[in-house]
């Protein structure tokens, strides 16, 4: 062989082995973004259920203020009305 094949049987394993680095790192690449996609999910599911936890705190709170500040007879008054208090 001569010295330009030697040449170019290194450029092609040089060529070969920047591919070979270059698939590597993409797999890899891959692979975290699909690891990140996971943990978004995760964090995206955990933010719906402190959601909810708030906006069933706040109305909690806002029924909690709604009942102190109804008295017995108007709250009476209301079932009455509405066909849901039952004589005794």
């Amino acid at each position: 062989m001569t010295l330009s094949a030697y040449i170019w049987l290194t450029i092609i394993a040089l060529l070969g082995a920047l591919f070979a680095f270059l698939w590597l790192k993409v797999a890899q690449a891959k692979k975290q973004i699909a690891t990140y996609q996971q943990i978004a999910e995760q964090l995206k599911q955990q933010q719906a259920a402190a959601q909810a936890q708030i906006s069933n705190y706040r109305e909690k709170n806002k029924n909690e203020e709604n009942s102190r500040s109804v008295s017995r007879d108007d709250v009476i008054t209301r079932l009455q009305q509405a066909g849901d208090l039952r004589d005794e």
